[in-house]
């Protein structure tokens, strides 16, 4: 028998084969359908031993609740690693700071010194070679105080390099919790604790099950009297409350329904 196939959103939270119907001019068509619905595999985001996975198959969950732990104890030993090595740079760049503070202070004491002895230089009162041995000493100076300085950039730079790092520790050690990412229920439990997980191992399958899509088969001549938007009335073998749903798609092509 020639049939196609349109599909509908019921606000629905039990599994079971569906027998829907539609209702056109008065008429009741009862067709045999199928439920749909949309799981979200709930992945590792960290490497390292599951320290706990406590929910359970069948389990309610909500969105933001934590459901599990990847064991984080390199992750935070890492870390105070990191803060200890911060510490080192800190005091690095406190010393390069005073180290550049008293470069400058004796680069001003040489130039003035060698504005001074070039002045009274005319007038017989320093040599030429004290002269030269002063401008010699501030260029010394100098390269001192731009030497200094380079050594404080790479200081900062070593910094701002920790820093991200431990911002990285940071974004990993958070991503060791396991956490829902919607309202839902799990459906499978794929490892337990004290199992190995890589970054992308699947731990969890978890739906939605307030919203389910339906699929309805029905014959060619009844095409017709189901359009978008159109109401239909579903129950559900063993559960004694019908639910209504709204068609959302037909298909565009005909088959053959076993």
């Amino acid at each position: 028998m020639k049939i196609t196939m349109f599909r509908f959103i019921v606000p629905f939270a039990v599994t079971a084969l569906l027998v829907a119907s539609c209702t056109n001019s008065g008429q009741h068509f009862v067709y045999t359908g199928r439920i749909d619905v949309d799981t979200i595999t709930v992945s590792s985001q960290a490497s390292g031993v599951i320290d706990s996975l406590t929910v359970q198959e069948g389990d309610a969950v909500h969105k933001g609740d934590t459901l599990g732990r990847i064991n984080t104890d390199r992750l935070q030993a890492q870390k105070k690693q990191q803060e200890a090595q911060l510490v080192g740079l800190d005091v690095r760049g406190s010393v390069a700071r005073s180290q550049i503070e008293q470069a400058q202070v004796e680069l001003k004491f040489a130039r003035e010194t060698l504005d001074k002895t070039e002045k009274v230089l005319t007038q017989g009162g320093a040599t030429q070679q004290r002269r030269d041995e002063l401008s010699i000493q501030a260029k010394v100076n100098q390269a001192n105080l731009a030497a200094l300085q380079s050594n404080y950039k790479l200081i900062a730079a070593q910094e701002d390099e920790l820093r991200a790092g431990m911002d990285l520790t940071d974004i990993t050690i958070r991503d060791a919790q396991i956490v829902s990412p919607i309202d839902g229920v799990v459906l499978d439990k794929f490892h337990y604790q004290g199992e190995l997980a890589a970054v992308g191992t699947p731990l969890l399958s978890i739906a939605d099950l307030s919203m389910l899509t339906v699929e309805i088969y029905i014959p060619l001549s009844k095409l017709g009297s189901v359009t978008i938007g159109k109401t239909a009335t579903v129950t559900a073998d063993g559960v004694e409350q019908s639910f209504r749903g709204t068609v959302t798609w037909i298909s565009s092509q005909a088959g053959v329904y076993p």
